[in-house]
């Protein structure tokens, strides 16, 4: 997300928003890892694109899961 501070929209983003996109974050970066179990990261990255739909469906960002 290009803008820390705004939404898609050009609201603010509350604690929560920053709290969901830094989830998505942390989940995106465990998702490419290679040295974790198979089953790890196939749960990581569903988790991964339900908190994208959350995001998604807030504004709070624009971009495809990318998670294969």
């Amino acid at each position: 997300m290009a803008n820390e501070t705004k939404d898609l929209l050009g609201n603010p983003l509350s604690k929560d928003d920053r709290e969901l996109l830094d989830l998505y974050a942390r989940l995106k970066a465990l998702a490419v890892r290679n040295d974790l179990p198979p089953v790890v990261t196939a749960n990581v990255k569903q988790a991964m694109v339900l908190v994208w739909n959350a995001c998604s469906d807030l504004a709070l960002m624009y971009e495809e899961p990318g998670c294969d």
